[in-house]
């Protein structure tokens, strides 16, 4: 049997292939390589000995042939399939993959494959593992990361208008809730952010006079710092700034190298918006503690409507971090109560 095979070679020294041959050598009644013949522009006759050992398999792709990638930097591509003789590595599984690559329906199955993963990492494993970065930054990194947004959001407001004792009394309502972390209560004036309220993870809570006067209750003022402290609680800022890094967290993950994601953490932590959950957990956390001091959670579902009147469907609520559940869902969760 005639093992010679016809090639294109090029044998890593220019661009041009020459037209070859390629036949097996045998090593204890093996192919183990094989024998490249061509000749050069001047019609002299060249051969060398290959290993197959040393061979890279490109599997044909598309238009592009089979080719084999040699040790001293020449390459063979074989004009149609690869000689049956030459057992290359992972050849049949190359084969497989290149077969899969020319039909549509593998084509079709990869995308929809493809599309599922994608869609997979972005709902779960991201907010997963936000969630664990989150509850496991040290003590002192989360105050670090605060101080730098809370510098931020001190830019972004003024200096309180309503008298120290209005202040106080606001960081007296404070005091009655069960904090762990406790957090510091700051009442500035709105500013760009105007009736708000905002958690941030250096344990600091910082309420406006403007969601101040929007409430003529004390009882629903008490119910907005219950609910950022659940925010504080659950770390559900720096949570959802991590999240907004997106596929740079699970290389955080998988690296354990954080420096770039806390240069980047201080703005987010101002500026990213809460989860649907997260703030529905903040809700709950804000009930059961209204519970436990003897106030009807009603007052929370009050300063909602007032809200919902100031800002209307969609916008209930008060955080400038938050995406803003419907009012009418976190008014059922409280009557559910």
């Amino acid at each position: 049997m005639n093992a010679r095979t016809d090639i294109r070679y090029f044998d890593g020294k220019i661009s041009t292939a020459h037209k070859a041959s390629i036949r097996p050598i045998d090593g204890q009644g093996l192919p183990d390589g094989f024998i490249v013949t061509w000749q050069d522009k001047a019609g002299t006759e060249h051969e060398k000995r290959y290993f197959v050992k040393d061979c890279d398999y490109l599997p044909a792709v598309a238009n592009a042939p089979h080719a084999i990638m040699l040790g001293d930097g020449a390459r063979v591509e074989f004009i149609g399939e690869v000689p049956a003789w030459l057992t290359l590595a992972n050849q049949r599984l190359f084969g497989r993959i290149a077969i899969m690559e020319r039909r549509w329906a593998w084509i079709g199955a990869s995308v929809i494959i493809m599309c599922v993963f994608v869609f997979g990492v972005l709902k779960l494993g991201i907010p997963m593992a936000s969630h664990h970065i989150a509850q496991q930054l040290p003590a002192d990194t989360l105050v670090k990361l605060g101080d730098q947004a809370e510098s931020y959001v001190m830019e972004l407001t003024q200096p309180s208008q309503l008298p120290q004792a209005r202040q106080d009394e606001i960081i007296a309502l404070y005091e009655k809730l069960d904090g762990d972390p406790k957090a510091t209560v700051i009442v500035r004036g709105g500013g760009d952010i105007g009736a708000n309220a905002l958690a941030i993870p250096n344990n600091t809570i910082i309420i406006t006079d403007e969601l101040i006067k929007l409430s003529d209750d004390d009882n629903e003022i008490l119910a907005v710092l219950a609910h950022e402290q659940g925010h504080l609680v659950h770390r559900h800022s720096l949570e959802q700034a991590i999240s907004s890094i997106g596929v740079g967290v699970l290389i955080v993950v998988i690296t354990g190298d954080t420096s770039d994601l806390l240069l980047a953490l201080p703005t987010l932590l101002a500026t990213a918006q809460y989860s649907q959950d997260a703030e529905l957990e903040a809700d709950q956390f804000a009930i059961d503690e209204l519970k436990r001091l003897g106030i009807s959670p009603a007052h929370l579902a009050s300063f909602f409507e007032k809200m919902k009147k100031e800002h209307g469907e969609g916008q209930g609520h008060w955080s400038m971090l938050s995406t803003h559940p419907k009012t009418d869902e976190r008014i059922k969760q409280v009557e559910q109560q």
